[in-house]
């Protein structure tokens, strides 16, 4: 079926998002902890082979989407439908396969049209993985 794009779309959560999911048995399945007060959202995962680039090392491409989902994820969980308009990526360091690793994202500023945003994942040892900084466009 394809897209018509040139009206407004809905935006419907179908349980088949790749990064969180419950429905896609090929996605991440990402749990999350919400903390609303404080416009925080965290997460802790661990991926498998299945999932890297180099041997032994987590995709960057999928680092960057759990990043990415964490700054949308807590936008919905404030009660605001919003979708990346600009995400900016730096890689500190690299993730390893079958290795726990946490991620946090925290909106950090509120506009008539956009969200600012950011996220970070780290190894068990505090080490930064990689951070974000995202705006977000109000759907």
């Amino acid at each position: 079926m394809d897209e018509d794009f040139s009206e407004p779309f809905v935006m419907v959560d179908d349980g088949m998002c790749f990064a969180c999911g419950d429905r896609n048995p090929r996605g991440l399945n990402l749990k999350f902890n919400v903390f609303p007060q404080k416009r925080r959202i965290e997460t802790t995962f661990t991926l498998s082979p299945e999932f890297q680039g180099w041997k032994g090392i987590v995709h960057g491409g999928i680092v960057t989407t759990i990043l990415d989902e964490l700054m949308a994820k807590i936008t919905q969980e404030l009660g605001i439908k919003a979708v990346t308009a600009a995400l900016e990526v730096r890689f500190k360091n690299f993730a390893r396969v079958s290795e726990e690793i946490r991620a946090v994202g925290e909106v950090t500023r509120i506009e008539k049209r956009l969200i600012y945003a950011q996220a970070q994942a780290f190894r068990s040892d505090g080490t930064v993985i990689a951070e974000a900084f995202g705006k977000l466009l109000k759907a």
